[in-house]
């Protein structure tokens, strides 16, 4: 009956530590989480502002032969940032989105595809970045309709970023 009860006493005993030692690790954790910082920054190879002169009707293969708009998105940080790549069409635009076509590509592999028109609150994507690490994109669009005159697309991509863990968007 003694050995039972030591036997329980230490049981209790030994939990408690781990669940004191185990609190204090993740409170630690956390911490150094908390201090780790996100410097993202975005390098157009042209300009911020990106316009499809002249849009005719291609198919994807015949558009990804197109010049593409490429963009570099780099941390700096030494923390895993999480970033949405935004698009807003520009007022000088004449051609709506439900006639055009996109493909994303992530270090020549593709992310995404599909109608203009599909993209929810102009969310083009969303994606993970590690710190001191660089992603390379490519983003082709591509009218999908015939066109009677010299159609244009204008458009701009913006960033939102936050750090993996953080508060959301």
């Amino acid at each position: 009956m003694k050995k039972k009860i030591v036997w329980i006493l230490v049981t209790i005993i030994v939990s408690g530590l781990v669940g004191i030692g185990s609190y204090f690790l993740t409170e630690k954790i956390d911490k150094l989480r908390k201090d780790g910082n996100v410097l993202v920054t975005v390098t157009f190879d042209d300009t911020k502002e990106f316009e499809l002169e002249n849009v005719k009707k291609l198919e994807e293969k015949e558009a990804l032969l197109e010049w593409p708009y490429i963009f570099e998105v780099k941390n700096d940080g030494d923390m895993k940032g999480i970033y949405q790549i935004i698009i807003t069409d520009l007022e000088t635009s004449t051609i709506k989105r439900d006639r055009l076509n996109y493909a994303l590509l992530l270090d020549d592999v593709k992310l995404a595809s599909g109608r203009l028109l599909d993209i929810k609150e102009n969310i083009l994507y969303t994606n993970e970045i590690e710190g001191g690490k660089t992603q390379k994109y490519k983003l082709y669009i591509w009218n999908t309709t015939d066109n009677e005159k010299d159609d244009k697309y204008a458009y701009q991509l913006k960033f939102n970023t936050i750090k993996a863990g953080g508060p959301g968007f």
